[in-house]
Order: C-alpha cells, then sequence, then structure tokens
C-alpha cells in the first residue's frame, strides 16, 4: 500500500470515528423525570455540540446527546 493510499485510509477511519462519536443519542424522558425539572423543560435550551438536548418527538419528550457525551458526561 502506497502512502497515498494510506493516507486516504487514515482520512476516512478518522472521518468515521467522528461520525460514529457525534451521533445523537435520544433516551424517553419519564413523566417524573419532567417533573424533577427546575424550569419548565419547554423552556430549556441545552445544546450538545450540535443538537437540542430535550426534545419533543411525537408528543415524547427526549434527552438527546451524542454518544461521546453520553459515554463520559452523562
Amino acid at each position: 500500500m502506497g502512502r497515498q493510499q494510506l493516507w486516504i485510509v487514515t482520512l476516512v477511519a478518522l472521518a468515521a470515528a467522528v461520525t460514529f462519536a457525534l451521533r445523537p443519542v435520544c433516551v424517553p424522558l419519564l413523566p417524573e423525570d419532567l417533573a424533577g425539572f427546575n424550569s419548565p423543560i419547554e423552556t430549556r435550551t441545552d445544546h450538545d455540540f450540535y443538537l437540542q438536548v430535550f426534545q419533543q418527538i411525537d408528543g415524547q419528550w427526549y434527552q438527546c446527546k451524542t454518544w461521546l457525551s453520553r459515554q463520559f458526561f452523562f
């Protein structure tokens, strides 16, 4: 394998790793979780890298974070 091919494979592998690490992982919030918020969830504007953390999808609230954030910071 030539040096240029190795460089391309390395870049593709790095891009795949970053894409995997930054993919969104959403967890549904239970009504008990929602009741425990100090401020209403509708007013929260928390962000994790590029996405809004609290999202309402089809009437259900979710906490969405990147895979990387879930692994290290929950």
